[in-house]
C-alpha cells in the first residue's frame, strides 16, 4: 500500500470551513489563557472520562460513562464478570496520561519504541501476549474494503509512516491529526487496540499544536467507520470533518467553562448577594419589630410593679431590674437553637413582709411542641422564658417547677405581635394566645405571684 503525504491531500470547501471554525474557537480559548487552575482541573477530569468512555465504547466496551469515571477514579473493578472492561478503562486512562507527557516532545511522537510502550500499557492485563508487540500475522477486518497490510510489510511501512509524520511541519494541525488517525488505523500494526492508539496519536498531534482532544462519540460510530473507509479510498473529507467537529465541541467546553467563571459566577454571586440582602433586610425588620414588642412588655411590667408598690402600705413591694435587649446577632443565635450567655432581660423582685421571690425573664429558643400544631406559624424563634428563685435557692424555670400555680411559660413574637404560651390548669396542658396585650400579661403575672406564691 502507498501512504499519501498529508500535504498532498485535497480537502473540500465545507471541510476547510469546519477547520476554520475549530481554529477560530481555539484562538478564543488561547486568548482567554491562562484559565484558572481549578477550571483546567475540572475540564481535564471531564475530558478524560469522555475520552476513555467513548474510545472504548467504539470498540465494544459496555461500561457506561458513570461506570468508566468511577473506575478511573478508584482503579477498581465494577464486577468480576467485567474485569477486562474495567482494565481497558484503567489502561486507557494511564495511556492518556503518558501521551500528555509527550505533547511538548515532538521527537517522541515519531519514536516507534515509545509508540509500542504506550500500546503495552493499553493492553496490559487485557491481551498481555500482544501488548506492545507489532503483529506478525495477517488480520482480516469484517466488512472492510481495504484490509490491513501484510505483517511482512510493516517493517517498512511503520517507519515510513513516522518519517512522514516527522517531516510534516507545515501541514494544518487538524488535517495532520486526521491523517495520523487514519494512518495508524490503516496500518493496523497491532493485533488489538489499533483504534484506541489511532485516537490517542490524533489527540497527541492536536495537543502538540495548542489545540485539544477531538473526542469522537460512540454514537457517531457508524459515521466514523464509514469516514475511515472513505479515507482508505483517498477521500479524507468525511473523516477530517468528523475530527474538526469533534474538536470544536471540546473547545466549546473550555469557552463555556471560562464564561462560567467570567460571567455566570459573577451573575450568580450578584443574584445571591441581592437575594441575601433582601433576606437580611427582612430579618432586620423582623428583629426590630421583635425588639419593640419586648420593650413594650418590659415597660408594662415596670408600670405594673410601680403601681403595686405605690398602692402598698409598705408590706408589699414589686420592683423591676431592667437589662438591655439582646442584639440581632444573639437573637439569630437563639433562633437557631444555640446557646447564648447573659440573656437576662429583666428581673421582677417581690416582697411581702419577709417573704421574697425573684423572677428572671431571660431570652432563649422556642422549641416546637405539639402545642404549636394548629396555631399560627411560630417557626424558629427567640422567646422570653421565666425562672423563679426563692431565697438563696437555685433559679428554676417555671415549666420545670412541680405544681407551680403560675401559668406563664413563654412569651414570643409571631407575625410581629406578642404571643403567650401558658399552662392551662383546667385542661392540664399548654395553650397559645396570639396578639396579647403586654399590659395584660404583666398584670396577670404579678397578680398570680402575689396571690399564690407570696400569700
Amino acid at each position: 500500500m502507498d501512504i499519501p503525504l498529508p500535504n498532498t491531500i485535497s480537502l473540500g470547501q465545507v471541510t476547510q470551513e469546519l477547520i476554520r471554525d475549530a481554529t477560530d474557537l481555539a484562538r478564543q480559548v488561547n486568548e482567554r489563557r491562562p484559565l484558572p487552575a481549578d477550571v483546567i482541573e475540572n475540564i481535564n477530569k471531564e475530558l478524560q472520562g469522555e475520552r476513555v468512555y467513548n474510545s472504548n465504547a467504539i470498540e465494544g466496551n459496555t461500561l457506561t460513562l458513570r461506570e468508566t469515571v468511577s473506575v478511573l477514579q478508584s482503579g477498581g473493578i465494577v464486577d468480576v464478570g467485567r474485569k477486562r472492561e474495567a482494565a481497558e478503562a484503567v489502561n486507557l486512562g494511564r495511556a492518556i496520561g503518558i501521551v500528555q507527557e509527550m505533547v511538548n516532545d515532538r521527537d517522541s511522537w515519531t519514536d516507534q519504541k515509545r509508540f509500542a510502550a504506550v500500546h503495552k500499557v493499553l493492553l496490559t492485563d487485557v491481551m498481555d501476549d500482544a501488548a506492545g508487540v507489532v503483529r506478525s500475522e495477517r488480520v482480516m477486518l469484517t466488512g472492510a474494503k481495504h484490509q490491513p497490510p501484510n505483517p511482512l510489510k510493516l517493517d517498512v511501512l511503520l517507519p515510513q509512516f513516522f518519517t512522514i509524520l516527522d517531516s510534516a511541519t507545515d501541514v494544518d494541525p487538524v488535517l495532520l491529526a486526521t491523517w495520523v488517525h487514519w494512518g495508524i488505523a490503516r496500518l493496523h500494526p497491532f493485533r488489538d487496540g489499533n483504534g484506541r492508539m489511532a485516537r490517542l496519536w490524533q489527540d497527541l498531534v492536536l495537543f502538540g499544536n495548542r489545540l485539544t482532544a477531538a473526542v469522537i462519540r460512540q454514537q457517531d460510530r457508524n459515521e466514523y467507520y464509514s469516514a475511515l473507509g472513505d479515507a482508505d479510498d483517498g477521500d479524507f473529507d468525511p473523516l477530517t470533518q468528523l475530527v474538526a467537529r469533534s474538536l470544536s465541541k471540546t473547545l466549546q467546553i473550555y469557552i463555556n467553562a471560562q464564561r462560567e467563571v467570567d460571567e455566570l459566577k459573577g451573575w450568580a454571586a450578584e443574584l445571591v448577594g441581592e437575594s441575601n440582602a433582601r433576606v437580611d433586610e427582612k430579618r432586620k425588620l423582623e428583629y426590630m419589630r421583635w425588639v419593640w414588642q419586648m420593650e413594650q412588655l418590659r415597660d408594662a411590667f415596670q408600670r405594673c410593679a410601680t403601681q403595686v408598690t405605690d398602692a402598698s402600705d409598705g408590706n408589699v413591694e414589686a420592683q423591676v431590674r431592667p437589662f438591655e435587649v439582646v442584639d440581632q446577632s444573639t437573637w439569630e443565635t437563639l433562633r437557631s437553637g444555640d446557646r447564648a450567655a447573659k440573656t437576662w432581660f429583666f428581673w421582677v423582685n417581690f416582697r411581702r413582709e419577709d417573704v421574697r421571690a425573684q423572677y428572671c425573664f431571660f431570652f432563649g429558643h422556642h422549641f416546637y411542641s405539639p402545642t404549636d400544631i394548629g396555631a399560627a406559624d411560630t417557626g424558629p424563634a427567640a422567646c422570653l422564658l421565666v425562672s423563679e428563685q426563692k431565697g438563696s435557692g437555685d433559679a428554676i424555670r417555671l415549666g420545670e417547677l412541680e405544681g407551680c400555680p403560675l401559668t406563664l411559660r413563654e412569651l414570643l413574637v409571631v407575625d410581629g405581635k406578642l404571643a403567650r404560651k401558658s399552662f392551662d390548669v383546667a385542661d392540664n396542658g399548654h395553650k397559645f394566645e396570639f396578639d396579647v396585650d403586654p399590659l395584660d400579661v404583666a398584670r396577670e403575672f404579678i397578680q398570680e405571684v402575689l396571690l399564690s406564691r407570696l400569700a
